[in-house]
C-alpha cells in the first residue's frame, strides 16, 4: 500500500509520469526507488522516504514532505 501512495504522489509530477518502481535487494531488506530527470526516490518497507537530487546527499523525508521536496528540486 505504501508503494502506490509514493507512485501516485510522484505521478502527480510529469517528469515521473509513466515511471515504474525498481526493486533492489539490499542488506536492510527490499530497497525500492524511482528515477526521473536526476531526481532518485527511494525507500524500504519503513522508514524515512530518500530523496537524492543529482549527486546530493539523500535527504530523508516523510509522506507529507515528499511532494514539497519534489517540486522544489524540479523547479
Amino acid at each position: 500500500m505504501r508503494d502506490k501512495s509514493i507512485l501516485e504522489k510522484l505521478k502527480a509530477f510529469r517528469e515521473f509520469d509513466g515511471a515504474t518502481i525498481n526493486r533492489y535487494p539490499a542488506r536492510e531488506g527490499l530497497l525500492k526507488f524511482i528515477q526521473a530527470d536526476g531526481i532518485t526516490v527511494s525507500w524500504y518497507s519503513r522508514g524515512k522516504i530518500g530523496v537524492q537530487i543529482g549527486n546530493a546527499d539523500t535527504i530523508g523525508v516523510g509522506m507529507r514532505e515528499l511532494s514539497n521536496v519534489v517540486s522544489e528540486a524540479l523547479s
